[in-house]
């Protein structure tokens, strides 16, 4: 009988029955095992029960809404690594970071098209993986830093009964000789003057070196790294009365690629209690902290997929709300100059209904492309819903503004687009453009660009108008 591969457990809770089947269907398609609720009560034992690691909560909901949940799952024991997704309609920039203050982990606003939610969750799924890799590497550290720290105490044990018991010397040689074999990852004793007096073949392996070159040679050139001969040397630190360092290092490994390295470093002592030298433990954290660099790579996909049209690649409407606030206060603040394009493709529902969305999309993905390649680095070009776009433009005058806009308005109509064959359009725009006035609030300013917009279409579309 073949054996069945248990699915990976993950909870929806999410109070309006739609939205909650299309999430459900969505991870269901994706493989998971979707436990659903409707409210944070029964998400929170569930929670308990089945351990997911991806969580996807509605902010409002009844009883306890899914901040408060996110609190819960955060403070558990494995929350940590869960990865929490919160949908809601508030959009705020202040509600935002109340959610990440909560622990959520990213935050969408409704309504949410199935086609970007089937790509967040299939983020989601290797960010899920990345954490519990990385709880995976933390646990095994954590039980290796104890492991050590025990080994630590019976090595100094061993080597202060050698000295002070010649009748039992045989014994904790033998005792000590174990150690050094049973131990996890390398260790070395090192006198004084930096001198290697013991190692194991763990530590050989990861120096690369042969037993004769360690017993010849000094730490520093057998396992050299960048605490060497600085202050962070852990001799130096120790002599100077630290009683353990720890250091994580980066080296070549034996392979010849990079290698990542943790350095324990603590003192042991003669039978008069004067320090005789230091032990070294050093585990090899490479897979630790490749883990930990795929996580932040995760992080980076998570934040672009909440903040970038997926259409266009231009920032959305959120994105834009978020900055044009700040925008306004720094040029009222400091009496720096601001505009603001408003624009719009002409008689766009006419070209969609008569071609169809996927051709409508070509033309969108194109306007997205345009604004890319034209506009400064520091502009910022969103996409605000449908067939609307907007820039801000820092440190840019009304007739500088002007002038962009009128070169974006003729790039475009010069653009040939091909929605069946054998037919050519060519598509127009109208743009609105603002100059930031003193006092002025974002609303007031996004109010005067729309309107110019609107006056433009008046006027007769496929120009840009600025008052």
């Amino acid at each position: 009988m073949a054996r069945q591969t248990t699915k990976e457990p993950l909870l929806i809770v999410e109070d309006d029955p739609v939205t909650r089947r299309l999430f459900e269907a969505v991870a269901e398609i994706e493989g998971y095992q979707v436990y659903a609720c409707e409210d944070a009560e029964r998400g929170w034992e569930v929670f308990q029960r089945h351990n997911p690691r991806i969580v996807v909560l509605d902010w409002l909901l009844r009883g306890m809404d899914g901040l408060a949940l996110a609190r819960l799952i955060r403070q558990h024991a494995d929350g940590p690594y869960v990865t929490i997704l919160m949908v809601t309609t508030q959009e705020r920039p202040q509600e935002m970071e109340e959610a990440l203050k909560a622990g959520v982990t990213y935050y969408l606003t409704k309504p949410v098209k199935r086609d970007f939610f089937q790509a967040w969750l299939a983020a989601a799924r290797k960010n899920s993986d990345d954490m519990r890799q990385l709880q995976e590497h933390q646990e095994a550290r954590e039980k290796h830093r104890r492991e050590l720290e025990s080994l630590n105490a019976q090595l100094e044990s061993a080597i202060t009964r050698a000295n002070e018991m010649a009748a039992e010397a045989s014994r904790a040689y033998i005792e000590v000789n174990q150690i050094f074999k049973t131990v996890a990852g390398g260790i070395l004793l090192i006198d004084t003057r930096h001198r290697i007096l013991r190692f194991n073949e763990a530590f050989l392996r990861m120096a690369g070196v042969s037993s004769v070159k360690a017993k010849t040679a000094k730490c520093y050139e057998v396992f050299p790294s960048t605490m060497c001969h600085s202050p962070a040397c852990p001799m130096r630190r120790i002599k100077a009365g630290e009683e353990v360092v720890e250091n994580d290092i980066e080296r070549p490994g034996p392979n010849g690629g990079p290698s990542h390295y943790h350095v324990l470093a603590t003192p042991f002592r003669g039978p008069a209690g004067d320090m005789v030298g230091i032990v070294k433990h050093i585990s090899d954290v490479t897979s630790r902290v490749r883990a930990e660099k795929a996580l932040q790579e995760s992080e980076q996909r998570y934040k672009e997929l909440s903040i970038i049209d997926e259409l266009t690649g231009l920032y959305n409407k959120r994105y834009f709300n978020k900055n044009l606030i700040p925008e306004v206060e720094r040029a009222r603040r400091y009496g720096n100059v601001l505009s603001l394009l408003m624009m719009d493709v002409d008689n766009f529902k006419h070209f969609n209904d008569t071609y169809g969305h996927p051709q409508g999309d070509r033309v969108l993905a194109a306007m997205g492309e345009l604004l890319r390649n034209t506009v400064r680095l520091n502009d910022l070009a969103c996409r605000i819903g449908g067939e609307e776009f907007a820039v801000i433009l820092p440190e840019t005058t009304g007739e500088n503004a002007l002038g962009l806009a009128e070169r974006l308005r003729r790039k475009f109509a010069e653009l040939e687009f091909h929605p069946t064959e054998g037919v050519a359009v060519q598509k127009t725009m109208s743009i609105g453009v603002a100059e930031f006035e003193t006092d002025e609030t974002p609303e007031s300013l996004l109010a005067r660009a729309d309107s110019n917009l609107y006056a433009a279409k008046e006027a007769g579309r496929n120009r840009c108008i600025l008052r």
